[in-house]
């Protein structure tokens, strides 16, 4: 078909498009743990890990350990490339020189076959969404588990290791873990087992006994403001020191607060945590209705997740004899002020009251604005009883 316009005017349209694309911002794709190709804060742990693969003292199974959102499962992905790249020994090219990390590439075919979970070597068992109650399942079934031992007594399709991934493995209830201690039992070769957890004082000792435990530390600040430049580039100052802060040594809860609005959510919380020990009432109905709509899910979770941190914080704070960390500009003096009037394991108690706050509510799907105040009337009241079932 014949064009519209003349040559001349075609050439200025492709420069006019040419302007525009390079003038459009780019999209910010997510990245998730299987696709990150980076890996920081934690060189000690992959130091560890690379001598013992080189050593040829690669355990069967692995337990990795730490709070939420630390980089457990990065490491997980990126420990399942790297035994899937070396094949069945050498590099993809025969390096002659030993690897100095376990990185492989975002270029290297299998790092782009774990991407698109396309890889036939690796299996991955996490929680299912059930898609009746618009959520994930609190437990990883026993049918899940049991997808494990038939997949590695298979032969690796790709001449080397098999890796399974169990993501957030605390979630495995009594019969899951039985199932798994079976598989434990005789662990077939250059087979590799990761539990990645944020509770291992919940699996079975006989489980524990069959795993190298790994504990991963959260990480430092200046590693989260690394982390945000590079996942959430164009922060503000303010927004991204609050959520180095906020964070607590996890880019995993940072990056959720700041899609989350976090910052602005906790200036709304603080101002109505300022009004104790009167407590005004109509803020908190007004914070609790916000909340607690239909749709307001991921913000009423980190307002639970921010007010939890304030009690765990002014009680770690109280117990070694500190000032309350800084997070905000002002919120120190607003706790110092609420913890002059309590006695010193209000805070301890506050947090047992809201977290039990959380697990009802969601276990027994009950309405989140009588969670909202419920969590401020515990912060208020020393004797608040939580809420009737």
């Amino acid at each position: 078909m014949a064009s519209l316009f003349t040559d001349d005017e075609e050439e200025i349209l492709d420069a006019v498009e040419r302007e525009v694309d390079a003038e459009a911002p780019a999209v910010q794709e997510e990245v998730t743990p299987r696709t990150n190709p980076d890996f920081l804060g934690h060189e000690a742990v992959e130091q560890s890990l690379l001598h013992d693969y080189l050593g040829g003292r690669m355990p069967h199974a692995l337990i990795l350990a730490g709070a939420p959102g630390i980089g457990k499962a990065t490491l997980a992905f990126r420990l399942a490339r790297f035994l899937f790249s070396r094949g069945s020994g050498a590099g993809l090219f025969g390096d002659a020189a030993p690897p100095k990390n376990l990185r492989v590439g975002p270029e290297h075919p299998v790092f782009r076959r774990v991407a698109s979970s396309g890889h036939a070597d690796l299996l991955t068992v996490e929680r299912e969404f059930d898609e009746k109650k618009g959520r994930f399942k609190n437990d990883i079934s026993v049918e899940a588990v049991r997808r494990i031992h038939p997949f590695l007594r298979m032969t690796a399709a790709e001449g080397g290791w098999r890796v399974v991934i169990v993501d957030g493995a605390e979630c495995l209830n009594a019969s899951s873990q039985n199932a798994l201690l079976k598989i434990l039992e005789e662990p077939p070769e250059k087979a590799l087992l990761i539990l990645v957890t944020s509770q291992p004082g919940s699996f079975l000792p006989t489980i524990r006994s069959r795993c190298r435990m790994v504990h991963m530390e959260p990480l430092p600040e200046k590693v989260i403001s690394a982390l945000l430049d590079k996942m959430a580039p164009g922060l503000g100052g303010e927004e991204k020191t609050t959520l180095c802060r906020l964070a607590e040594g996890s880019i995993g809860k940072a990056l959720q607060f700041q899609q989350d609005g976090g910052v602005a959510l906790y200036k709304q919380l603080l101002a109505v945590a300022a009004t104790v020990p009167e407590l005004d009432m109509v803020k908190v109905h007004d914070l609790a209705d916000k909340l607690g709509k239909y749709g307001a899910e991921q913000s009423y979770g980190t307002a639970m997740e921010i007010m939890t941190g304030w009690c765990e914080r002014q009680a770690r704070a109280t117990a070694r004899g500190q000032a309350f960390p800084d997070a905000l500009s002002g919120d120190a003096a607003v706790f110092e002020k609420i913890r002059s009037l309590y006695p010193a394991g209000h805070f301890l108690n506050a947090w047992e009251k809201i977290s039990r706050l959380v697990q009802q509510t969601e276990t027994y799907n009950l309405d989140k604005r009588q969670a909202v105040i419920g969590a401020f009337l515990a912060l208020q009241k020393p004797d608040y009883q939580g809420l009737n079932l």
